[in-house]
């Protein structure tokens, strides 16, 4: 949504109400498939499934109203627009900063015609939980541009690749390997993972990412505003504990290298963070994972009475917790790239009525947690490591959520070998809350061979039973699909017959090219004594 200066807070919120849209028509789908009731009875599936249906339209239509809460309320920020207007061609690249090494393992040039090539520096951090990671370290570029580009990626160390590759596949990018460089072009930004194939082992060992942005909008002055904190080009170390307050915008130019943790102290309202500069909290890992659980996470908003949060733009590194948790409601996340390594670092998670899109998300715990409510998750890019989930729908949650749109986006990695509790789609669910409505679609799974769902109710160590126990319910995975195969079996259970896992539908998904219609075909478990309502289909006639 593009805002103008004369957009005022009133009118935005007044288009709001006047643009709900009406609830979807459509003529009822056959369904072809199996449904597993609690008690153990299975029935086919040759027919409609209107309350399928309803559920899918009921969220989509409260999902797609809170885009719109959300983007009149990002409005009214000093700094808030994030939709760049129609330009010209050009292209945006960004100094090294004084003392932060190079990668040693590539470098990468931008052309855009009838320019010469640019360069554009390749950064590079190292694996830091060295007993578990498979990786050795990732190296990033970043740069901003508009219009057609072609972008060169050398390997400065010899390779056997005779070929190489962009992901996500979604993407439509073709590569062509030169020598010892990958060779390809973009139209549009993109948040990419550049791959020399064959692929020497399980695991992409040097991953390089590029990060190619759309142009900067809103960027706030240097100087005169004494509600911004403007990090120019250079390396500032702020330390830990640095105090977000109202109406504040803090600004990451590119070539920013900034050691910080930005930290809300109670409620804050109406708070920007953006650029195209880098956050590390490196200086804050302690080497240890018991003792990194007690360090602050980087961005970190936990008062959820905070309101009107924008992250955009920023790349954030070697974070030894949380990434981003910004609970205020109003919250968007958007174009922001994670890389960090630690078992206990989660990737980002907004409060209610919170829109993430388009970022980029590697990390070791749990990537985008769908936790609050009223919550959009839409063209994001994750790259899983060994444990956690890309998409956590419930971690012992103790108050009801309902309503999560999470759709058209893309796991190009998943490193999951031997944690049992890890998978794609994950809920660990002891808490008292009732988790419900949520809808995946367009969801699609590379290179991810361990497990694919993992819906459960359970005890576990992090959770008192004497709070009581909820459900997981109405989730519907539409039009998923996974190349597999899946070395562990998914599974779907409750915790006991009253605190179940409900009307679960998994609709037009497909794994290694092959339609799912029963448990069997997906190799599910589904513990029938606390489940109920689990139904594998497909539409007949095609998608939705």
């Amino acid at each position: 949504m593009k805002r103008t200066r004369v957009l005022t807070a009133a009118v935005a919120l007044a288009l709001v109400a006047l643009g709900a849209a009406p609830a979807n028509a459509h003529p009822a789908h056959r369904y072809l498939g199996t449904e597993y009731h609690q008690g153990g009875a299975v029935t086919p599936i040759d027919g409609p499934l209107p309350q399928v249906d309803a559920t899918a339209d009921r969220i989509t239509r409260r999902t797609d109203a809170v885009a719109r809460e959300v983007a009149a309320h990002r409005a009214q920020l000093a700094s808030g627009d994030i939709t760049p207007p129609r330009q010209r061609p050009a292209l945006w690249t960004y100094p090294a900063p004084a003392g932060v090494a190079a990668s040693d393992r590539y470098r990468v040039s931008v052309t855009q015609r009838p320019g010469q090539p640019r360069s554009s520096f390749v950064y590079q951090a190292l694996a830091r939980k060295t007993d578990t990671n498979k990786e050795v370290d990732t190296s990033w570029t970043s740069f901003s541009f508009t219009g057609p580009i072609v972008v060169a990626v050398t390997a400065l160390q010899p390779i056997a690749a005779t070929g190489c590759l962009v992901r996500p596949a979604s993407a439509e990018v073709r590569a062509h390997l030169v020598g010892q460089t990958c060779v390809f072009a973009l139209t549009s930004a993109a948040n990419v993972s550049v791959e020399f194939t064959p692929q020497a082992g399980a695991y992409v060992t040097h991953p390089m990412l590029v990060f190619a942005n759309p142009p900067e909008v809103d960027t706030p002055p240097a100087a005169g505003d004494e509600n911004v904190l403007y990090l120019g080009p250079g390396f500032h170390h702020l330390g830990s504990g640095v105090e977000l307050h109202d109406d504040e915008t803090i600004y990451l130019a590119g070539g920013a290298y900034v050691e910080g943790a930005f930290i809300a102290h109670g409620p804050v309202h109406n708070v920007t963070i953006k650029g195209r500069g880098i956050l590390d909290g490196g200086f804050l890992d302690t080497g240890s994972q018991a003792s990194n659980k007690g360090q602050p996470g980087m961005i970190d908003i936990a008062d959820q009475s905070s309101s009107n949060v924008l992250v955009d733009g920023i790349t954030l590194v070697n974070g030894p917790r949380f990434n981003v948790r910004a609970l205020a409601r109003y919250t968007t996340i958007h174009n922001v790239k994670v890389m960090s390594w630690w078992y206990s670092t989660d990737g980002m998670v907004g409060g209610h009525d919170s829109v993430l899109e388009d970022n980029f998300v590697k990390v070791n715990d749990d990537s985008i947690k769908l936790f609050w409510g009223d919550t959009i998750a839409r063209h994001n890019t994750i790259w899983q490591l060994e444990n956690g989930a890309p998409f956590m729908i419930s971690w012992n949650i103790e108050r009801d959520a309902a309503d999560f749109h999470v759709y058209d986006d893309d796991v190009i990695h998943a490193e999951h070998n031997s944690i049992r509790k890890s998978g794609i789609f994950r809920a660990l669910h002891a808490g008292a809350a009732t988790m419900s409505r949520y809808l995946f679609e367009n969801i699609r799974v590379a290179d991810a061979h361990y497990r694919l769902f993992d819906l459960t109710l359970e005890n576990n160590k992090w959770y008192d039973p004497a709070l009581g126990y909820g459900q997981v319910r109405d989730l519907i995975f539409r039009n998923v699909t996974a190349d597999g195969p899946f070395r562990i079996a998914s599974q779907v259970h409750g915790i006991d017959p009253e605190h179940t896992v409900a009307d679960v539908t998994f609709q037009d998904v497909t794994i290694g090219g092959q339609p799912i219609r029963s448990a069997t075909d997906a190799n599910l478990v589904v513990d029938q004594s606390n489940s109920d309502a689990i139904r594998f289909v497909t539409t007949a006639g095609g998608h939705r």
